[in-house]
């Protein structure tokens, strides 16, 4: 069975170069990094593992980003990245199909392998802009599976950029849950 794409959508409130003018400090810090949050969130814990919520092909899919045209198709992969049995971020990717080709054709078949390591080790990947938003919803937020199990009462922050290894292009969008620790004081 399929579980429903996290809409993290075009019309989520995508903002970029805000910094801190709209979140805290060390919320900003966390979401302008420009390093790999794997390598950030192995730093943190005693066992760091990838969850793969779901990986199926779409096209003409709604929730996604208006990055890639809605009649091409593209794998999309949902995971959890958890610190010490505790899920702190919530990822997506959207990869063309014209992305999987050659040497990037390997991003399909990744299982539980963290995206991060790949693309940070890869000699050719360049980083888009990062953009930054805000989720309120808690409704939205209640599709994950598994569900946030963390009481809170803050908004929960996101960020997405492009990639590119070899000039092609793949969308990496990561909301930072609760248990995570961009929210600690």
């Amino acid at each position: 069975m399929v579980n429903l794409l996290f809409p993290f959508s075009s019309s989520s409130p995508w903002l970029s170069e805000i910094k801190a003018q709209q979140c805290p400090p060390k919320i900003s810090e966390w979401l302008y990094d420009q390093q790999s949050l794997t390598k950030k969130l192995e730093g943190l814990c005693q066992n760091f593992h990838v969850q793969v919520k779901q990986q199926i092909i779409v096209a003409g899919e709604s929730s996604l980003s208006n990055y890639f045209s809605p009649d091409r198709k593209r794998l999309v992969r949902e995971v959890f990245l958890y610190c010490d049995d505790r899920p702190f971020v919530f990822a997506q990717t959207e990869i063309p199909i014209s992305t999987l080709t050659e040497q990037q054709a390997q991003l399909s078949e990744i299982g539980t392998q963290s995206l991060g390591k790949i693309l940070f080790n890869d000699p050719s990947m360049k980083r888009g802009q990062i953009e930054v938003a805000k989720f309120t919803d808690k409704l939205a937020l209640a599709l994950l599976s598994p569900p946030i199990q963390d009481n809170y009462d803050h908004p929960l922050w996101a960020r997405r950029s492009l990639f590119y290894l070899n000039s092609k292009p793949l969308l990496v969008s990561e909301l930072f849950l609760p248990a995570s620790t961009i929210y600690s004081t």
